[in-house]
């Protein structure tokens, strides 16, 4: 629902309209040009606040400031940022103005105390979230635009969403913070390297205050595995996974990967990966030549030779046989051969 200001809020722009018309000269000088068509900006911004066309209003003010900075400009733009529902950004730049306003008193004391009032009248309607984030150093953005942290003391870290322009999300500043938005529909986006993407929407009324747990997933890692010959069986973790080559998500950390073919020596080693991360192995089977003491023949032929030596060793080594006595019978007497 559109909200329309109130008829003082025109005429204060139009007395605004009125004393830049007063305090601006008549013809600019050469060497201001800038001056010109900042108070032409300004004029184009006042006709069209009273005609209640807020954003074309709001970017003509801030034409007008770029070009020349002034307190009164200031204090439109928060008025158009008011009208328009933007009110973190308003609270914001009512606060420029203040401050400029303190330099060199471009404010009457009249128009800092409609400030203030718009202020209060703000404070109440802001939502307040107060963010838990895991993990703690993930990027945040809220309807495209980052965070702007305003403060880092008390309890939490306070930022607010909405008044920077739109760009990728930034780093939070702690675990948890505390978020200052409009009231209505946001989307939350929140990445970090080695996790999901996450998309949160969160719909917030006038003056809400309560908590929100935003968190990632963390992405597997991919792990390829291939070999140099053809029917190798893959193992990790001591699971069968398929013949290489395979690919398959893990956990991020270590895993023992085994890869084998029968005729070949098996290809072990422990890959470590990040969440996210890709790894390749590539298995080198070398082939599996038995060595000459674990064939069967060669244990055959060492036999028959063992056996020769053993014979060989025992014919040259063995004692001379001694004769039995010669029994001489009952005569005692025995004939020797010559």
């Amino acid at each position: 629902m559109s909200w329309r200001p109130p008829s003082l809020l025109v005429l204060g722009f139009m007395g605004v309209f009125a004393a830049l018309v007063v305090t601006t000269p008549a013809v600019s000088r050469a060497d201001e040009p800038d001056l010109t068509e900042a108070r032409d900006q300004f004029k184009r911004g006042a006709e069209l606040a009273k005609d209640a066309q807020w954003a074309a209003a709001l970017a003509a003010f801030e034409r007008s400031a770029k070009l020349k900075p002034h307190a009164w400009t200031t204090y439109n733009i928060g008025v158009c940022e008011r009208a328009l529902g933007q009110y973190v950004r308003a609270r914001k730049t009512f606060t420029r103005a203040l401050e400029q306003r303190g330099k060199d008193g471009e404010l009457p004391d009249s128009t800092a105390l409609d400030i203030q009032k718009f202020q209060g009248e703000i404070g109440a309607l802001v939502a307040t979230l107060d963010i838990t984030i895991e993990p703690s150093d993930a990027r945040i953005a809220v309807d495209g635009q980052p965070l702007e942290v305003v403060s880092r003391d008390g309890e939490r870290p306070v930022a607010l969403a909405g008044t920077l322009a739109a760009g990728t999300g930034r780093q939070v500043p702690a675990a948890d913070f505390r978020v200052l938005l409009d009231p209505g529909h946001h989307v939350f986006v929140i990445a970090r390297e080695g996790f999901s993407d996450a998309v949160h929407a969160e719909d917030v009324r006038p003056g809400d205050r309560r908590a929100l747990h935003l968190s990632l997933d963390r992405l597997p890692a991919t792990l390829h595995v291939a070999a140099d010959r053809t029917n190798a069986v893959v193992t990790v973790d001591d699971l069968d996974v398929g013949v290489a080559p395979v690919t398959l998500l893990r956990p991020a950390g270590k895993h023992r990967v085994l890869v084998r073919r029968a005729g070949f020596l098996p290809y072990e080693t422990d890959a470590v990966v990040r969440p996210g991360q890709r790894v390749e192995l590539v298995a080198n089977l070398r082939e599996d030549k038995p060595s000459l003491l674990s064939r069967w023949w060669f244990w055959t032929a060492a036999g028959v030779v063992v056996t020769g030596a053993a014979l060989t060793t025992y014919a040259l080594t063995r004692p001379e046989p001694e004769r039995p006595a010669v029994n001489g019978g009952g005569l005692d007497w025995t004939v020797r051969a010559p």
